[in-house]
């Protein structure tokens, strides 16, 4: 019987706060606060498999920012048009930066905050979502009387079109706190996950006032998001373990898949020194989100055996074939078909090839992505692309 490898936890040798975790390409990219990096700002760890993360360095330094010196906190990323948009906390602010590279140079192209300061630390922990019909949102917040935030992002991804709303907002007692916003969706079902209690206190457990993981559902991605006021938390301290205060999450699903995965830091003392960990996330029949299991071992390992890229970054221009490349680790003759899909609809099935071509017939923004079938039936599902036809 072949052993299964796990990626182990904690993920990163250093310690590395807030993880935000996402596939683009062949490999899998962690985004945390701190990471051991040697200047102010924000670097990146990869791997190709969920083991052996790699360090790639800084990818933003806030020497290079015109309006802000500290508090590089908790960032999130999107690919779009082949571009990658980096949104961070800065001075109580929120910024966005752009590459063409997930391992940048990120640069500015706004030379100020996103979102300037509003007030106490609400401005911080951004995290973007681009919804099925292409609508892409920014969520955000961190009040002491448990709101949260949201704004629709214009195509251009660095500025908003409509007015700020309050999607969330909820208070348990007094030094309840709310941060750590994390959206995903599944099943039609809107999940919003956040941290509450205060991050850099040690556990009260005899009144349960750790930091910890909890969530808020809706069926709009504009809220409002509530909450089961009897709901247990989904992720708190595990003394047992010597897991203390585990929060401030994201989450991967890995593409083709109803597997879900909890990427979260913990620290075993000194908040301070707080490591990336993951672990599954697993859903009731009803679509709760049943307690996690933290573990030392981790997940199992996930290879990515097929991905899609653009040819050429950019929106693209309608009346134009727009070309892809397709990327696998198998071998060419242990496959048997690839299909195109746009909007979830296949487009056309071809032997391998290493470029997969769509022509748009109309302007708006697409998710294309492709599956490959193997020779034994296994099918493997590319992570989806956004693109703009304009």
């Amino acid at each position: 019987m072949n052993e299964i490898k796990l990626s182990g936890n904690p993920i990163i040798p250093k310690p590395a706060a807030d993880p935000t975790m996402v596939q683009f390409g062949d490999r899998y990219y962690v985004y945390p606060t701190f990471g051991g990096i040697p200047e102010v700002g924000f670097g990146v760890w990869s791997s190709e498999d969920l083991s052996d993360f790699q360090s790639e360095g800084m990818i933003l330094r806030f020497e290079d920012l015109g309006w802000a010196k500290k508090d590089a906190w908790a960032p999130d990323i999107i690919e779009r048009n082949g571009r990658y948009y980096f949104y961070f906390s800065a001075q109580s602010s929120i910024g966005v930066a752009i590459s063409d590279s997930p391992t940048g140079p990120f640069v500015d192209p706004l030379g100020k905050p996103l979102i300037p300061f509003e007030e106490d630390m609400s401005t911080i922990d951004p995290c973007v979502f681009i919804d099925d019909d292409g609508r892409t949102y920014l969520y955000w917040g961190a009040t002491f009387d448990g709101r949260m935030f949201m704004r629709e992002l214009n195509d251009d991804m660095i500025s908003f079109k409509g007015e700020k709303k309050t999607v969330f907002h909820y208070t348990l007692e007094k030094d309840y706190h709310c941060e750590g916003s994390y959206i995903f969706k599944r099943n039609g079902l809107y999940y919003y996950l956040f941290s509450e209690y205060i991050w850099c206190d040690s556990p009260a457990l005899h009144v349960d006032h750790s930091y910890r993981v909890n969530y808020a559902v809706s069926d709009r991605p504009e809220g409002p998001f509530t909450k089961e006021l009897s709901r247990v938390p989904i992720l708190s301290t595990n003394m047992t373990l010597g897991y203390i205060g585990p929060g401030h999450n994201s989450i991967l699903n890995p593409p083709g898949t109803d597997e879900y995965f909890i990427i979260y830091h913990q620290h075993q003392g000194d908040a301070r020194y707080r490591r990336a960990n993951i672990d599954r996330l697993t859903f009731s029949p009803n679509g709760a989100i049943n307690t996690v299991r933290m573990t030392r071992e981790g997940v199992p390992l996930r290879p990515i055996m097929a991905w899609l890229s653009h040819k050429t970054p950019g929106a693209h221009p309608l009346g134009k074939d727009k070309c892809f490349s397709l990327g696998t680790k198998l071998s060419f003759e242990a496959i048997e078909s690839v299909t195109l899909f746009v909007n979830g609809t296949p487009i056309h099935t071809v032997p391998y090839t290493e470029t997969l071509t769509w022509h748009p017939t109309a302007r708006g923004v697409y998710r294309v992505n492709a599956t490959l079938t193997a020779k034994d039936k296994t099918v493997y599902t590319t992570k989806a692309l956004h693109i703009d036809v304009v």
